[in-house]
């Protein structure tokens, strides 16, 4: 006796979560610091590389604003602050 073949049945399934990196750092541009201050903040402050924070600072002069950080909101309240105490213009949100 053969097995007859079995249809192959997908389900999508959307879980809904609260995710933890819901919320986001956004870097304004401004023409008072130089890239290199900005880069240093950004790999010291927002754990960035070289490459990340080239690429960061080239959005934010480019398109006036980029996100910088991802991460929970007590991560990005720290982050915000810590960009802010360097004097650099940020906001956060989700």
């Amino acid at each position: 006796m053969t097995e007859q073949a079995k249809p192959i049945v997908i389900e999508e399934t959307n879980l809904k979560t609260d995710s933890i990196y819901s919320y986001f750092v956004i870097l304004f541009n401004d023409s008072i610091h130089e890239f290199s201050y900005v880069e240093d903040c950004l790999m010291k402050l927002c754990f960035k590389t070289k490459r990340e924070a080239k690429k960061i600072a080239m959005e934010a002069h480019a398109n006036g604003k980029a996100i910088c950080f991802t991460g929970s909101m007590e991560e990005c309240e720290t982050v915000a602050e810590h960009m802010t105490e360097a004097n650099l213009t940020v906001s956060f949100g989700v």
